[in-house]
């Protein structure tokens, strides 16, 4: 019994396997039946029983992974971005930004225990990136260094290091990509590059184009720099920034027309937008449209009326376009605003300095040197101040101290120059002109000044060398090309003389002078027919006695006779000494052949002066053509007696004595 009872206690081992073995195939079969009945559904009802066909499949994948051994089949993965949980199966794309961070943090297949599974993402160079934290950002800088505009990237899912799935992983690249791209090269050059391959991918991305812009600003390539910004404010009108950049890049290059209308095109979508009107006024102020420039500025206080600086950039504009009472109150206007700026101090000082207000000139001269004592300018402009109030001690005074303060001041060195000579300190001021040009040899007032001081004293070569070198400095050429005509006439060298007259009156001087001298010039050269046009022109508006009895001599040696003759009535009328002009006209009739007109105007001519031989040789050559021989006898006689050189009459006496002879005796020739 004993043994029977330790028998019961311990049951049987072969009968234990028995069972679990026949439940193993109960089961398996169970599930096999189970499997069928599923498939067979499937295939009459597929639309509704898609999700249990799928579950067929992955019980039979199950079966084959666990019971046949093949290998596990890839059914999902679930992933995490940016706190936001996926699950993607082979057939889908997971999309990834550089702003984006994710990972893997499960897998689905037939190894439910996972333990053979592991996942690669290309490009880590890591055997297994399963719950790894992956940042976009990474996979965005690898496909920029390899010169990509997008790529795929694929997640490898392995069982025991054999691939049994993969998803697709797609890297998009965005406009701020290349942006980041661009600015972390070193060269420029490949920023460009970079940066026109992203507009190449993004041709409507207006940041981008802006970003290429300002490269092309910084490496000089304007051109292109403005185009790109143009383009971006054709994509997109109403872009502020690309025409603030447009307009500023325009103003750099002087290019002040397109940043006029660059601005009118801002201020359209930004009228309301005060230093838009700023910017234009200061584009139009650099253009020297000032009535232009001052209206921008007054649409800008408009908006603003607080702002002194612009009070002051008006009165700027209005000083600019000699509106010199308007800037007087602008600049007021700033002060008040801003009472520390010494600019507008300075500004107050200077209009009305030009404006003649020469007592507001004093005070705000004084006002400013008062805050800044060591300003040798404010000296200097006090010191003419003074000088236009005739206050000659406190001019002369102001100067030196402007001096002493700041002596290679060049324009306060001739400045002192000037008033020092207008006092009649002629050597001294010229000790100061010579100083402006040690300071600045090229200033062309100071060569001036010297070279007309020259001039006084008859040192013309100097004067003419000293004119010479200020040509090519000075706007208005006109004068100094009279006064170097004058100089080389005074030495002699005519050739050059008419050649500066020339000048002067090609280069606008419109002094009747000038056509005396040239006149006199082509006389000396032996052009009469230039001179005479000349003398013409003179006597045209300064009918002198001297040029015209000058037109006068030369139209009796062209045999020009009644040009003469007019000449001489123009005599009568500016002249006292008219005997000698009824005797020009008596030779001018003599010579035209009107013998009673030449008596005439002899006879005229013996009423002012009885002593004159030539007038009385001239009518006895009269009367000899009328066959007065008598009258004619009388008249060479008086002149012989008046002037025995005479040789007209000492000639014709002796054969008019026997002329007389012969008609007395009833001879003849």
């Amino acid at each position: 019994m004993e043994t029977d009872l330790i028998r019961k206690r311990k049951p049987d081992r072969r009968r234990r396997h028995g069972r679990l073995a026949f439940a193993a195939v109960a089961g398996l079969g169970a599930l096999v039946c189970l499997a069928g009945i599923l498939w067979g559904l499937a295939l009459v009802f597929p639309k509704h029983m898609s999700p249990v066909s799928s579950g067929w499949q992955r019980a039979r994948n199950f079966v084959g992974f666990t019971v046949l051994g093949e290998p596990p089949r890839l059914y999902y993965l679930d992933m995490e971005k940016n706190g936001q949980f996926y699950r993607i199966t082979p057939q889908d794309r997971f999309e990834v930004t550089y702003k984006d961070e994710f990972i893997v943090t499960g897998v689905a297949s037939d190894d439910l225990r996972g333990r053979g599974i592991t996942v690669a993402i290309d490009g880590t160079g890591r055997r297994n990136d399963f719950r790894v934290l992956m940042k976009g950002v990474e996979f965005v800088d690898r496909l920029m260094k390899e010169g990509a505009a997008g790529g795929e990237y694929r997640i490898h899912v392995r069982y025991r290091e054999r691939e049994i799935g993969s998803i697709p992983l797609k890297i998009v690249l965005l406009p701020q990509d290349w942006l980041r791209h661009a600015q972390g090269l070193a060269s420029e050059r490949q920023q460009i590059e970079s940066l026109r391959k992203a507009i190449a991918a993004n041709p409507e991305d207006g940041g981008i184009r802006k970003a290429l812009a300002g490269i092309y600003h910084r490496q000089g390539m304007f051109k292109a720099a403005a185009d790109e910004y143009e383009r971006v404010a054709r994509m997109n009108p109403r872009d502020a920034g690309a025409l603030k950049e447009l307009a500023r890049l325009h103003q750099s290059q002087k290019n002040y027309p397109q940043a006029a209308k660059a601005l009118a095109r801002l201020a359209e979508i930004q009228p309301d937008d005060a230093p838009t009107f700023v910017s234009m006024g200061n584009v139009y102020g650099a253009m020297g449209a000032w009535t232009k420039a001052a209206s921008s500025y007054r649409q800008a206080l408009r908006l603003k009326p607080e702002d002194g600086k612009v009070h002051f950039l008006l009165g700027r504009a209005y000083e600019s376009d000699n509106r010199k009472k308007e800037a007087i109150d602008a600049y007021r206007t700033a002060l008040s605003k801003n009472p520390g700026a010494d600019e507008v101090v300075a500004a107050l000082a200077n209009v009305n300095l030009k404006a003649g207000n020469t007592d507001e000139a004093i005070r705000w001269h004084k006002e400013l040197i008062k805050r800044q004592p060591r300003n040798a300018t404010a000296h200097a402009n006090l010191g003419l101040a003074y000088g236009n109030a005739k206050q000659a001690g406190k001019e002369m005074e102001n100067y030196r101290k402007a001096l002493n303060l700041n002596p290679k001041d060049p324009v306060i060195q001739y400045n002192y120059a000037a008033a020092l000579e207008k006092s009649g300190k002629a050597l001294e001021a010229a000790k100061h002109y010579r100083k402006v040009l040690e300071l600045r040899p090229d200033d062309a007032d100071a060569l001036v000044r010297l070279a007309d001081m020259e001039m006084k004293h008859k040192n013309y070569d100097q004067a003419i060398r000293l004119y010479e070198k200020a040509l090519p400095r000075m706007e208005k050429k006109g004068p100094l090309f009279a006064s170097l005509g004058f100089a080389y006439g005074e030495l002699g060298v005519h050739k050059s003389s008419a050649e500066n007259y020339e000048r002067a009156l090609k280069a606008g001087v419109r002094d009747a002078q000038l056509h005396y001298n040239l006149g006199f010039a082509y006389a000396k050269l032996g052009k009469r027919k230039e001179a005479i046009t000349n003398y013409e022109k003179f006597a045209a508006s300064q009918p002198t006695e001297n040029v015209l009895n000058i037109l006068m001599d030369a139209y009796m040696r062209e045999k020009r006779y009644d040009k003469a003759i007019d000449t001489a009535k123009r005599l009568l009328k500016t002249t006292g000494k008219k005997g000698r002009v009824y005797a020009g006209l008596g030779r001018a009739y003599g010579a035209k052949g009107d013998t009673d007109r030449a008596i005439e105007m002899y006879r005229e001519a013996l009423k002012y002066d009885r002593e004159d031989d030539a007038v009385y040789a001239g009518l006895g050559e009269a009367y000899e053509r009328k066959a007065l021989y008598r009258e004619a006898l009388k008249a060479y006689q008086t002149a012989n007696q008046l002037n025995p050189e005479n040789h007209l009459a000492a000639r014709r006496i002796p054969a008019l004595r026997i002329r007389i002879l012969q008609e007395k005796h009833g001879g003849g020739e």
